[in-house]
């Protein structure tokens, strides 16, 4: 499972808000928080909301990393699980896999001094992928822990 920016608390908060219908968090400039049943529009100082709204705290510091300055509301099953790869990552290694996909073993990403690098195991031999930035891609991924395709979504 991908590691969560999100607290237990907010995590068990956006199970019961799904479980009540609602889908996304967006947060006005006031610093209201809001939950919608769909996905809401952003206005110049609010989200406005397409159906069902309501705001969910006002004193209690609970999704403190959703800001008004967001480009996209907070889906809400997005907080209850997160997806380790982003859709370009998974592309991406999905194609590079494809040749090999039934022998991989785990892919890992790997922290060097400066820089990260993913490798994959194949059988008894290894594919590395050019070195990047360090915390510039992958970043769902936890350094040196081996994934499976599943866990990764592949």
């Amino acid at each position: 499972m991908a590691t969560s920016k999100y607290s237990d608390i907010e995590i068990q908060t956006a199970k019961n808000l799904l479980k009540n219908g609602f889908k996304w968090l967006a947060r006005n400039e006031g610093g209201k928080l809001f939950t919608h049943s769909a996905k809401p529009v952003k206005g110049v100082t609010v989200w406005y909301p397409i159906g069902i709204c309501d705001c969910v705290c006002n004193y209690v510091p609970i999704f403190q990393s959703i800001h008004f300055g967001d480009k996209e509301p907070v889906s809400l099953e997005s907080i209850v699980n997160p997806q380790i790869l982003d859709d370009v990552e998974r592309r991406y290694l999905s194609a590079v896999i494809r040749p090999f996909r039934g022998r991989v073993k785990y892919i890992k990403k790997i922290d060097a001094t400066c820089e990260e690098y993913i490798t994959i195991k194949v059988n008894v031999d290894w594919a590395y992928l050019p070195c990047f930035k360090k915390g510039a891609m992958y970043k769902g991924m936890e350094p040196n822990k081996e994934y499976t395709l599943e866990e990764l979504g592949l």
